[in-house]
């Protein structure tokens, strides 16, 4: 597929193999080892309570960054050999993306480059939209503090991708910055949040609605919603097939 660079397969590492604090994306409390490893743990627990995820399950990790799922999803099944059926992590960050190829990658866990635009992140990809899946392939879908940097033309895109590429049972469990009473979409809104937002969509924020009706127009419906409980006040939504 073009756009689409897969890595070859290397021996998982041991399981006290963390990325370093550079290539943790998502928040300053995951520089912390302890941290990193126990909201990755949380965050598979939660695809187990809200999507479903088993080991037996095929996970599609976008915006992987340098692997901080894969590291939850080793430590919390580790009775069972550390692994799913299949981790599949992408994201469009080369030295991400190397670094958790060359410690995380092996039986059950792939990782893949994907040289897709994005104006913060990859400003010279390419303007096709993937997500280096194919249909119907992915039984959980994972995007954390993905749509929060993300325009309003690709938002819809790739909702509509999302569904393509879930299983006809599958979730997607994904965050973004919703509020009611404010602008369809805003890039980098004045006084929001506990940050003071810099550059290309450091911070895309959606009324409610608008987002919801992106999530319509996908043909997907909203299986859970919990406002502004992640990273620097997102939500979380949970959403599945209509």
């Amino acid at each position: 597929m073009f756009g689409k660079k897969s890595v070859a397969k290397q021996p998982v590492k041991s399981s006290k193999v963390l990325p370093p604090g550079k290539y943790r994306m998502g928040g300053e409390h995951f520089k912390d080892d302890a941290a990193f490893i126990r909201t990755a743990v949380q965050d598979v627990q939660r695809l187990e309570a809200y999507c479903g995820l088993t080991t037996d399950s095929r996970l599609l990790d976008w915006g992987c960054g340098a692997g901080r799922l894969a590291v939850g999803v080793r430590e919390r099944f580790v009775a069972e050999g550390g692994r799913i059926a299949d981790y599949h992590g992408v994201d469009i960050q080369p030295e991400l993306i190397e670094w958790a190829d060359a410690n995380l990658a092996g039986p059950g866990f792939r990782f893949t480059l994907l040289d897709v635009a994005n104006e913060r992140y990859n400003p010279d990809g390419t303007p096709e939209r993937t997500l280096g899946a194919e249909p119907g392939s992915v039984d959980v879908f994972y995007a954390y503090s993905v749509f929060s940097h993300m325009n309003d033309d690709d938002t819809p895109a790739y909702l509509r991708l999302i569904a393509d590429a879930l299983s006809p049972s599958g979730r997607a469990f994904v965050t973004c910055f919703v509020e009611e009473d404010v602008p369809g979409w805003e890039e980098n809104p004045d006084g929001y949040g506990p940050l003071e937002w810099k550059g290309r969509l450091h911070c895309t924020r959606f009324a409610r609605w608008h987002f919801e009706d992106h999530v319509n127009g996908a043909r997907l419906a909203v299986d859970r919603f919990e406002y502004g409980r992640e990273t620097d006040g997102q939500s979380l939504y949970v959403l599945r097939h209509r």
